[in-house]
């Protein structure tokens, strides 16, 4: 079965966005293992790139908004959401987030947790994109069954 540009576009804009969507489209659209791979690790790694720079200049933006209009702002109280996204960050790290964030948030905001707790664009580009690479090829395995039995009880 030949790929056509608009299903490889497709499976791509999905993929860079939420693999968790990526990998069942590419399935359902005749993708093969190594197709469905490279595509869908490719748009992972594109959407981190993308996402990282665009993610670090709105929160640059957004700092000097926020010293520019509110020059007398007080610090942060310790609130109990402070309190979890300190948890989160020492339990997990740069590593954990990266891996967790893929299959159950999406890739930009895993990298925007990622770049607002870490700020380190190299080690969050590098873990992110082996993350997405990673969980694309367990996606497919996950999904490839479940879907030829779900097409074997209809058919």
């Amino acid at each position: 079965m030949s790929l056509s540009w608009s299903k490889i576009l497709t499976v791509f804009i999905s993929s860079a966005l939420k693999p968790v969507v990526g990998i069942p489209a590419a399935v359902e659209l005749g993708f093969g293992f190594w197709e469905a791979f490279i595509v869908c690790s490719l748009a992972g790694i594109f959407g981190t790139i993308t996402f990282s720079f665009l993610i670090e200049g709105i929160l640059k933006m957004y700092q000097k908004f926020v010293q520019r209009n509110f020059p007398n702002r007080k610090n942060r109280k310790f609130s109990w959401g402070n309190r979890l996204i300190i948890k989160i960050k020492k339990t997990f790290g740069l590593v954990g987030i990266a891996f967790i964030a893929p299959p159950l948030l999406s890739v930009p905001l895993g990298v925007f947790l990622c770049i607002r707790f870490f700020n380190d664009r190299p080690k969050v580009i590098t873990w992110m994109s082996i993350s997405v690479t990673f969980w694309a090829a367990v996606l497919y395995f996950l999904y490839y069954p479940i879907s030829n039995f779900i097409f074997s009880i209809f058919n």
